[in-house]
């Protein structure tokens, strides 16, 4: 019964974002900014963001169904493999998705079709041989790895699973690339809810044959990379017919050379120089993800490790982690949704305006980027407040969980508006101040799990991330004060937001104490009646205070 209700409470929420919001942002947020760049940023964003929270409620039902499936330890073991599985796929992924994305962007603005086809073709070839490379290693070492890395000889089976997805992890991740770079964010979207649809009837599948007496961490696993497997192949599939079949079926929209008015140049670049362009490109980002993703993972297995002290027990250490990563986390990131699929598209758009000395448009587009993550972090935070330790109970039935979504919600403005600069900076081109930044921030975090989550247990973490993220904001802050300025109005941004926030989840409670609790409904349509209206309200007020600002 949980699955139709949780579908059902954001289809409003969805409708309400497609319609009434759409043509505000389109208005607002990309005031200043060029016809072509508004419709660029802001349909792929809508894109990004709508296959995002459909994408987010199906692994939200995939949480629910693994946690009553194999528990709290078997989840914690389960995503203690991913610190090193995402170094693998960092390798993999990151530098040859962001480099294929920047020079196809470039190739497509000069006509130059044919050089995006062998860009395509060299980059998948070299992502995947250095995927089955990875894939051996970590198979390997999956038992060496797991007993002395990670301290839980118990992982090493669904490490070993898991490293069976990087093959298509790369190669679909080279597709992504060339897809933004043409700004066509669909594919990337559908491809994304593919993968989770595919998990989440995998895992189901699963836990009805395979596994219907031992349920544990490797059925989590293999639901990873049969979603994986499933996203591979439909983004090859569509990228087939999106350069082979689209002028021939008539489908022009897919046809790069009729989409493109400037779609006849012959140039062809010399094969070395194509491998120049994208090492000299890819390479410092690879570096730059793979350092901040050692660190990250470093962090992410000294958590369980340091919380031994505290509680006593590696088992409930596993269980305390599990419930924070597994459960309450993905709580928080919801909402960043909208940020991220912001930040995918601002990279480009931010790079290409900068390159053409367009001061102006950075500045609004930067502006208004930032007013509005503040304002989602400001409405999520005391959304959490008022319904984390209900949500927590209701949706996983762990007290644990929802006193852990409270606690965290105070850290909603600040991962937002990280996320939101860093992307920002990358789009000047300035990588590494990017990871020196993020890597200051994740050291001040270690130095908080070393020396107080043995004294103050998963509270500690808290601090850590609070003294992390406010670092990296300040830093990123002084690096693009430097570039250019931009304008900022506390009272609009931080004052206004709270107050309607604060009214909307004092009548949201009101409502759900006084109306909704004695009604005798589901305890879950209670919460998401009582969270609707605040929602609405919320949204309502603000979109109406921005118009009279206007």
């Amino acid at each position: 019964m949980i699955a139709p209700t949780f579908l059902l409470i954001f289809k409003p929420s969805v409708f309400i974002l497609s319609r009434q919001f759409r043509s505000y942002i389109k208005k607002k947020l990309l005031a200043g900014v060029s016809m072509s760049y508004k419709k660029t940023i802001f349909t792929g964003t809508l894109i990004l963001t709508l296959s995002g929270f459909l994408s987010r409620i199906l692994g939200f039902y995939n949480r629910i169904f693994l946690s009553n499936l194999i528990g709290a330890k078997e989840l914690g073991i389960y995503q203690l493999i991913f610190p090193i599985y995402m170094l693998c796929f960092t390798l993999v992924c990151h530098g040859f998705e962001t480099g294929i994305s920047n020079l196809t962007s470039r190739f497509y603005a000069m006509g130059e079709q044919k050089n995006i086809r062998r860009l395509i073709h060299l980059t998948c070839t070299l992502s995947f041989l250095l995927s089955l490379i990875l894939l051996s290693i970590l198979y390997e070492s999956a038992g060496y790895l797991s007993t002395h890395l990670l301290h839980e000889a118990s992982a090493a089976p669904a490490l070993r699973i898991a490293a069976l997805s990087l093959p298509f992890v790369a190669v679909k991740s080279c597709l992504h690339g060339y897809y933004i770079g043409l700004n066509r964010s669909s594919v990337p979207a559908a491809s994304q809810l593919v993968e989770q649809c595919a998990r989440v009837g995998s895992i189901y599948l699963l836990s009805i044959s395979i596994y219907l007496f031992t349920a544990d961490a490797r059925i989590a696993a293999w639901g990873m990379v049969i979603g994986e497997i499933a996203s591979t192949v439909y983004t090859v599939f569509a990228y087939i017919y999106t350069n082979l079949f689209g002028e021939r079926m008539g489908r022009n929209r897919f046809s790069l050379r009729r989409s493109h008015p400037h779609f006849q140049s012959v140039h062809t670049m010399p094969f070395s120089v194509m491998v120049r362009e994208f090492f000299s490109f890819s390479i410092p980002l690879t570096i730059n993800h793979f350092s901040l993703t050692i660190i990250s993972s470093l962090e992410n297995m000294l958590i369980p490790f340091m919380l031994i002290p505290y509680l006593g027990s590696q088992t409930l250490a596993l269980e305390c982690y599990g419930t924070l990563t597994g459960m309450a986390l993905p709580f928080l990131f919801f909402p960043a949704t909208i940020v991220n699929s912001l930040s995918v598209m601002l990279l480009p758009a931010i790079s290409f305006s900068y390159k053409q000395k367009k001061m102006m448009q950075i500045r609004s587009t930067i502006s208004k980027s930032l007013h509005y993550c503040i304002i989602i972090g400001i409405f999520s935070t005391f959304g959490f407040l008022l319904y984390g330790n209900t949500l927590g109970n209701i949706v996983f039935g762990s007290q644990e969980a929802g006193h852990y979504v409270y606690m965290f919600a105070i850290l909603c403005p600040f991962m937002y508006v990280s996320q939101t600069l860093s992307s920002i900076l990358n789009g000047f081109g300035s990588t590494k101040q990017t990871l020196y930044h993020n890597l200051l921030g994740m050291g001040m975090r270690i130095l908080f799990i070393l020396t107080m989550i043995p004294s103050f247990g998963i509270r500690g973490y808290l601090y850590g991330l609070l003294a992390g993220y406010a670092i990296q904001i300040l830093t990123d802050l002084f690096c693009i004060l430097k570039v250019t300025s931009f304008s900022f109005s506390v009272e609009k941004t931080l004052l206004l937001p709270a107050a309607l926030a604060l009214a909307g989840g004092w009548l949201s409670q009101l409502l759900y104490q006084q109306v909704l609790l004695p009604s005798g409904l589901h305890p879950f349509l209670t919460l998401a009646a009582s969270g609707l209206f605040y929602f609405v309200f919320f949204l309502s007020l603000q979109l109406g205070v921005e118009r009279c600002s206007c």
